[in-house]
Protein backbone atom coordinates (compact mmCIF):
# COMPACT_ATOMS: atom_id res chain seq x y z
CA UNK A 1 0.00 0.00 0.00
CA UNK A 2 2.77 2.14 0.58
CA UNK A 3 4.57 1.66 -2.55
CA UNK A 4 1.00 2.42 -4.53
CA UNK A 5 0.83 5.40 -2.93
CA UNK A 6 4.70 5.94 -3.46
CA UNK A 7 4.01 5.61 -7.31
CA UNK A 8 1.26 7.48 -7.62
CA UNK A 9 2.70 10.70 -5.46
CA UNK A 10 6.09 10.79 -8.36
CA UNK A 11 3.80 10.14 -10.83
CA UNK A 12 2.01 13.49 -9.98
CA UNK A 13 4.42 15.17 -9.43
CA UNK A 14 5.52 14.19 -13.20
CA UNK A 15 2.68 15.01 -14.83
CA UNK A 16 2.90 18.86 -12.44
CA UNK A 17 5.86 19.01 -13.62
CA UNK A 18 4.63 18.15 -17.60
CA UNK A 19 1.80 21.03 -16.90
CA UNK A 20 3.00 23.58 -15.07
CA UNK A 21 5.68 25.18 -17.54
CA UNK A 22 8.50 23.66 -17.05
CA UNK A 23 11.53 23.58 -14.65
CA UNK A 24 13.39 26.79 -14.21
CA UNK A 25 16.54 25.38 -16.72
CA UNK A 26 14.05 24.63 -19.38
CA UNK A 27 12.97 27.93 -19.47
CA UNK A 28 16.65 29.75 -19.54
CA UNK A 29 17.33 27.61 -22.32
CA UNK A 30 14.39 28.91 -24.15
CA UNK A 31 15.50 32.31 -23.63
CA UNK A 32 16.82 34.25 -26.99
CA UNK A 33 20.74 33.09 -27.35
CA UNK A 34 21.99 37.00 -27.49
CA UNK A 35 21.14 37.21 -23.69
CA UNK A 36 23.91 34.96 -23.20
CA UNK A 37 26.42 35.59 -25.87
CA UNK A 38 29.76 33.81 -24.29
CA UNK A 39 27.91 31.90 -21.75
CA UNK A 40 28.00 27.81 -22.86
CA UNK A 41 24.34 27.03 -20.40
CA UNK A 42 24.55 23.26 -20.84
CA UNK A 43 28.24 23.75 -19.00
CA UNK A 44 26.90 26.23 -16.57
CA UNK A 45 23.63 23.88 -15.74
CA UNK A 46 25.87 21.00 -15.39
CA UNK A 47 29.14 22.37 -13.19
CA UNK A 48 26.93 25.33 -11.57
CA UNK A 49 30.10 27.98 -12.82
CA UNK A 50 31.19 28.24 -16.17
CA UNK A 51 34.91 30.60 -16.94
CA UNK A 52 35.04 31.89 -21.22
CA UNK A 53 36.95 31.08 -23.22
CA UNK A 54 38.38 34.65 -23.94
CA UNK A 55 39.43 34.66 -20.41
CA UNK A 56 43.35 35.31 -20.08
CA UNK A 57 45.51 35.77 -16.90
CA UNK A 58 44.83 39.74 -16.77
CA UNK A 59 41.14 38.87 -17.04
CA UNK A 60 39.30 35.96 -15.28
CA UNK A 61 35.61 35.95 -15.26
CA UNK A 62 33.59 33.55 -13.98
CA UNK A 63 29.36 32.96 -14.43
CA UNK A 64 27.80 31.35 -11.10
CA UNK A 65 24.56 29.78 -11.15
CA UNK A 66 22.72 30.58 -7.96
CA UNK A 67 19.22 31.20 -6.60
CA UNK A 68 17.79 27.83 -8.50
CA UNK A 69 14.41 27.03 -7.15
CA UNK A 70 11.57 25.01 -9.10
CA UNK A 71 9.29 25.86 -6.51
CA UNK A 72 9.41 29.38 -6.01
CA UNK A 73 10.11 29.83 -9.59
CA UNK A 74 13.55 31.52 -9.29
CA UNK A 75 17.09 31.68 -11.02
CA UNK A 76 20.05 34.13 -11.02
CA UNK A 77 23.41 33.68 -12.98
CA UNK A 78 25.97 36.21 -11.35
CA UNK A 79 29.14 37.27 -13.54
CA UNK A 80 32.10 38.61 -11.50
CA UNK A 81 35.82 38.38 -12.11
CA UNK A 82 38.58 36.47 -10.34
CA UNK A 83 41.02 38.48 -11.55
CA UNK A 84 40.51 41.44 -8.92
CA UNK A 85 38.01 43.64 -11.42
CA UNK A 86 35.17 44.70 -9.67
CA UNK A 87 32.37 45.07 -12.33
CA UNK A 88 29.77 42.55 -12.30
CA UNK A 89 26.29 41.48 -14.28
CA UNK A 90 23.29 40.18 -12.38
CA UNK A 91 21.02 37.59 -14.88
CA UNK A 92 17.81 36.84 -12.99
CA UNK A 93 14.09 34.81 -14.37
CA UNK A 94 11.08 34.88 -12.15
CA UNK A 95 8.63 32.69 -12.79
CA UNK A 96 4.93 33.60 -12.31
CA UNK A 97 1.98 31.99 -12.26
CA UNK A 98 -1.81 32.84 -13.96
CA UNK A 99 -3.17 29.47 -15.21
CA UNK A 100 -1.85 26.25 -14.65
CA UNK A 101 -1.00 25.91 -18.21
CA UNK A 102 0.22 29.74 -18.34
CA UNK A 103 3.43 31.43 -16.70
CA UNK A 104 4.79 35.08 -16.83
CA UNK A 105 8.53 34.95 -16.97
CA UNK A 106 10.27 38.00 -16.29
CA UNK A 107 14.08 38.49 -17.18
CA UNK A 108 16.00 41.25 -15.22
CA UNK A 109 19.95 42.31 -15.89
CA UNK A 110 21.57 44.62 -13.52
CA UNK A 111 25.31 45.24 -14.71
CA UNK A 112 28.37 48.13 -13.20
CA UNK A 113 30.61 48.01 -9.55
CA UNK A 114 29.62 47.51 -5.93
CA UNK A 115 29.69 51.67 -5.89
CA UNK A 116 27.68 52.35 -8.88
CA UNK A 117 25.39 49.62 -10.50
CA UNK A 118 21.91 50.06 -12.15
CA UNK A 119 19.32 48.33 -14.61
CA UNK A 120 20.08 47.62 -18.31
CA UNK A 121 17.56 44.90 -19.12
CA UNK A 122 14.58 44.19 -18.41
CA UNK A 123 12.17 41.92 -20.36
CA UNK A 124 8.56 40.20 -19.87
CA UNK A 125 7.59 36.79 -21.85
CA UNK A 126 4.61 33.92 -21.91
CA UNK A 127 4.63 30.90 -21.23
CA UNK A 128 1.93 28.55 -22.42
CA UNK A 129 2.36 25.11 -22.58
CA UNK A 130 5.84 24.61 -22.87
CA UNK A 131 6.42 27.86 -25.57
CA UNK A 132 7.83 30.74 -24.45
CA UNK A 133 7.20 34.08 -26.45
CA UNK A 134 8.03 37.63 -25.53
CA UNK A 135 4.96 40.09 -24.70
CA UNK A 136 4.07 42.62 -27.14
CA UNK A 137 5.25 45.63 -23.89
CA UNK A 138 6.59 44.81 -21.10
CA UNK A 139 4.62 44.37 -17.82
CA UNK A 140 7.09 46.01 -15.20
CA UNK A 141 7.55 49.86 -15.95
CA UNK A 142 10.87 50.42 -16.86
CA UNK A 143 10.85 54.26 -16.08
CA UNK A 144 11.12 53.85 -12.70
CA UNK A 145 13.50 54.79 -10.70
CA UNK A 146 15.04 57.14 -7.79
CA UNK A 147 12.06 59.81 -8.01
CA UNK A 148 9.58 57.02 -6.84
CA UNK A 149 11.21 57.05 -3.64
CA UNK A 150 11.12 60.45 -2.07
CA UNK A 151 8.65 62.74 -1.05
CA UNK A 152 6.37 65.13 -3.28
CA UNK A 153 8.62 68.58 -3.57
CA UNK A 154 11.98 67.54 -2.14
CA UNK A 155 14.37 69.81 -2.69
CA UNK A 156 16.77 69.03 -5.91
CA UNK A 157 19.69 69.79 -3.68
CA UNK A 158 18.39 66.29 -1.67
CA UNK A 159 17.73 64.42 -4.93
CA UNK A 160 21.03 65.24 -6.27
CA UNK A 161 22.51 64.37 -2.43
CA UNK A 162 20.44 60.72 -2.50
CA UNK A 163 21.60 60.39 -6.29
CA UNK A 164 25.00 60.15 -5.41
CA UNK A 165 24.56 57.70 -2.95
CA UNK A 166 22.43 55.34 -4.28
CA UNK A 167 21.81 52.77 -6.47
CA UNK A 168 18.45 50.73 -7.73
CA UNK A 169 16.86 48.20 -9.70
CA UNK A 170 14.46 45.13 -9.88
CA UNK A 171 14.96 42.15 -7.51
CA UNK A 172 13.60 38.81 -8.89
CA UNK A 173 15.01 36.40 -6.49
CA UNK A 174 15.58 37.53 -3.02
CA UNK A 175 12.79 39.57 -2.26
CA UNK A 176 10.09 37.30 -1.20
CA UNK A 177 6.23 36.27 -2.87
CA UNK A 178 6.43 39.39 -5.15
CA UNK A 179 8.95 41.46 -7.10
CA UNK A 180 10.70 44.40 -6.16
CA UNK A 181 12.23 47.83 -6.96
CA UNK A 182 14.51 48.53 -4.68
CA UNK A 183 16.52 51.41 -3.85
CA UNK A 184 20.06 50.64 -2.30
CA UNK A 185 21.07 52.87 0.12
CA UNK A 186 22.83 53.29 3.15
CA UNK A 187 22.66 57.22 3.75
CA UNK A 188 23.03 56.87 7.72
CA UNK A 189 26.48 55.68 7.44
CA UNK A 190 27.35 58.74 5.57
CA UNK A 191 24.41 61.26 8.00
CA UNK A 192 22.61 61.59 5.31
CA UNK A 193 19.18 62.53 6.43
CA UNK A 194 16.61 60.36 5.38
CA UNK A 195 13.08 61.60 5.95
CA UNK A 196 12.85 62.66 2.69
CA UNK A 197 12.65 59.18 1.63
CA UNK A 198 9.05 57.39 1.08
CA UNK A 199 10.73 54.00 1.11
CA UNK A 200 13.55 51.90 0.21
CA UNK A 201 11.76 49.13 -1.89
CA UNK A 202 8.57 49.20 -4.32
CA UNK A 203 6.90 45.86 -4.35
CA UNK A 204 4.87 44.85 -7.82
CA UNK A 205 2.23 42.33 -6.66
CA UNK A 206 0.91 40.31 -9.33
CA UNK A 207 -3.01 39.68 -9.93
CA UNK A 208 -6.28 39.36 -12.25
CA UNK A 209 -3.35 39.08 -15.11
CA UNK A 210 -1.28 42.07 -14.43
CA UNK A 211 1.30 43.51 -11.79
CA UNK A 212 -0.16 45.69 -9.50
CA UNK A 213 2.48 48.69 -7.86
CA UNK A 214 2.21 49.40 -4.33
CA UNK A 215 3.25 52.41 -2.68
CA UNK A 216 6.89 52.85 -1.54
CA UNK A 217 8.09 50.83 1.78
CA UNK A 218 11.00 50.31 4.17
CA UNK A 219 12.73 46.97 4.18
CA UNK A 220 16.15 46.96 6.13
CA UNK A 221 16.99 43.80 5.44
Amino acid sequence: MFMKRTYIIIILCLVSRLTSGQTMFDILKQLPKENFEEINIDSLIKNEKFYPASNSDEQIIRYTLTGVNDITGTLRIEMTFESGQRGFIIRELRRIKVTDNEFIIVYSVVNGAPIAFGQSELATYKLKRGQLTKTKKNLLPSNIGLADFVKPNTPDSVIAKYNEYSNHSYELVYSGDNICYVLYENFDSFEIDRSWLLGNKIEFIFRNGKFKRASPSFSEE
